[in-house]
């Protein structure tokens, strides 16, 4: 009997033994290095690993910085673009865009480093941190092609995001709206800069980021888009920033008024149950993309619930939410009684990602669609207009 035990033992010790080298090993190959130099920086840096899930306690990790230097080893599963930033608390750190009063920031890229990493990785940096971080990535493709897209833009960015802190302590009405003027020049010279360098650059991964985020904040038309898109290497189809664009690119097309609203078979539900949206043929729908952490969307839903108890013989609500756990949207509708069906939009899933799907650019975003299942109309922001043609249309 302890001969049995021992060699079970022995076994379950080989396999353990044989499970951790395996995993050491993927790990091992799996690592990148970041190393760098970005003078004037003060405190260290913090950025998001997508390999990883964060908490409220633990919301980043850091890259100790020592006299402006730094070097990060870690591992990622797959290429990913990463945003690094400097501390908020940091008040020697100038690069972040405080208005008066010293309440919130305006949300600029220059305030970041942003860099590829992936398996194998060797990324090295160098620059400056004044009032924005002046610092790039080199050393390999994917990254000397966002060096030379945010050589571009980040300059530019940094301009208006100045523009945009003078103008509240402004008080001078004729100031203020030539500080306006001032940063549109700007904008539109910046747009300019990147459709030239993206349409000069179509195996550039960053090309195809950048394009996807022009969409994203429709600072392009989509026509133009289009032809950006198809302009871009098909050698970019396997990455995900390539897929992005090309999920908008179909969206833009797929959901123009008149068209059949797009499929939407899935088991992205609260209970994991299957929906199909070719169910609700012979009632008109509301699909409303939201998410808790955007106030708009938050307070136009006592509104959504009006609509949906009133009409509940030929209205029925979609909601698609984005940026939030299953277990967060299950507590808030629970609390709050709004009982109509809810989907989450994934940013892991192709098929589930309903925001490219529908080439959502901002929240909330509401589209009626008729009992046949067409695309009435498109609303994006506040939803009174979608409520007073929903009105009209359901009492016909």
């Amino acid at each position: 009997m302890k001969h049995i035990i021992k060699k079970a033992v022995f076994v379950l010790f080989i396999v353990v033994f044989v499970f951790s080298n395996k995993t050491n090993a993927q790990e091992t190959n799996n690592k990148f290095t970041l190393t760098g130099e970005i003078k004037g920086l003060s405190g260290n840096l913090y950025y998001n690993n997508p390999d990883r899930e964060y908490t409220r306690e633990f919301r980043a990790d850091s890259i100790i910085v020592v006299d402006g230097k730094f070097q990060l080893s870690d591992s990622i599963s797959k290429l990913a673009l990463l945003r690094v930033y400097p501390s908020f608390r940091d008040k020697n750190n100038k690069v972040f865009k405080i208005p008066k009063g010293g309440v919130g920031y305006f949300p600029v890229k220059c305030a970041y480093l942003m860099f590829y990493a992936f398996p194998g990785g060797n990324i090295t940096v160098s620059g400056e941190a004044t009032d924005f971080v002046n610092a790039y990535p080199s050393g390999d493709k994917y990254n000397n092609s966002l060096a030379a897209a945010n050589k571009i833009t980040y300059p530019n960015y940094n301009k208006m995001g100045n523009l945009a802190v003078q103008n509240t302590y402004e008080t001078d009405s004729l100031k203020i709206k030539e500080n306006e003027l001032e940063a549109e020049k700007i904008f539109k010279t910046n747009t300019e800069a990147l459709i030239a360098h993206i349409k000069a650059n179509p195996k550039s991964l960053a090309a195809a980021w950048y394009l996807n985020d022009m969409l994203v904040r429709s600072h392009i038309e989509n026509e133009q888009a289009e032809a950006l898109f198809n302009n871009l290497s098909t050698e970019l189809s396997k990455y995900a920033d390539y897929k992005d664009v090309a999920a908008r690119i179909e969206g833009t097309k797929a959901t123009k008024e008149g068209f059949p609203v797009p499929a939407i078979k899935t088991t992205a539900t609260l209970d994991g149950k299957e929906f199909d949206i070719k169910s609700l043929r012979g009632k008109y729908v509301l699909i409303d993309f939201w998410g808790i952490w955007c106030g708009p969307c938050v307070a136009e839903m006592p509104e959504v619930k009006i609509f949906q108890e009133k009409h509940k013989d030929k209205l029925v609500v979609l909601g698609i939410n984005s940026g939030d756990t299953k277990e967060k949207v299950q507590n808030f509708i629970n609390e709050k009684g709004y009982d109509w069906q809810q989907i989450l939009s994934s940013k892991k899933s192709n098929s589930d990602n309903f925001v490219n799907r529908f080439n959502v650019q901002g929240f909330p975003t509401k589209l009626i669609i008729n009992r046949r299942g067409n695309i009435v109309k498109r609303f994006v922001g506040g939803g009174e207009e979608a409520f007073q043609l929903l009105e009209e249309l359901l009492n016909k």
